[in-house]
């Protein structure tokens, strides 16, 4: 019997832990109660917006992809996070957005993402991998961030270990399609946001923006 399904079930189980502390993490920095307007960019129901310890907010989920089950008391957009103007300026209390803004593939793209959520929310969260963390966490292979374009494209067609090869998607899309973002990035993207670093192992597994830095 094949191990893919086992390794992919420890890897989801293993990502839904973070996710998990993530979440909590946000919620100890918002206060989020049955009249935040909050804005999932990107996002999914993964996130089990639903579940709040303090009333449901009204969660508006955009995402490129059509979603295929539809939650009830969540509205979806099907939209470009670059481009969210059916929405006005401060539409939202809240914008988050997790592990997003490295796939829009480009620089340039990524600072039109940030200025869309600077835009549209009065605050935000916005985590994304750390460029220099030494395992990449899509393909899941040591470096993997710092090779060049071809040996990525490659890699992606043939490592066996990647969320997408398990889940027997696109591989090469994320290989060639995923722009990690350093520190000072992400901190340009958002000038007025603090930097926090997500640690594993003792190092920075990712870096979440952060605007305002204090809100409870």
């Amino acid at each position: 019997m094949s191990e893919e399904p086992r390794i992919l079930r420890w890897m989801c189980a293993f990502s839904q832990r973070l996710r998990q502390r993530r979440r909590e993490r946000f919620l100890q920095h918002f206060t989020i109660t049955s009249e935040t307007r909050l804005l999932d960019v990107g996002g999914s129901d993964d996130w089990d917006w639903g579940e709040w310890p303090a009333g449901a907010p009204k969660v508006t989920l955009l995402n490129l992809e059509s979603p295929g089950d539809r939650k009830a008391g969540i509205e979806y957009v099907q939209a470009d996070a670059c481009d969210m103007s059916m929405f006005a300026d401060q539409s939202f209390d809240i914008a988050f957005s997790n592990s997003v803004i490295e796939h829009v593939t480009e620089w340039e793209r990524q600072q039109i993402m940030a200025a869309e959520i600077r835009r549209v929310a009065k605050s935000y969260w916005v985590q994304t991998p750390n460029r220099h963390f030494p395992i990449e966490p899509h393909m899941l292979f040591p470096f993997f961030q710092y090779l060049p374009l071809s040996w990525r494209r490659v890699i992606g067609r043939h490592w066996p270990f990647s969320f997408e090869k398990l889940r027997r998607g696109d591989p090469v899309r994320d290989a060639v399609g995923v722009r990690l973002m350093t520190r000072a990035e992400l901190q340009a993207c958002f000038p007025e946001a603090t930097i926090q670093a997500e640690r594993f192992l003792g190092l920075a597994k990712s870096w979440i923006a952060i605007f305002p830095a204090s809100e409870k």
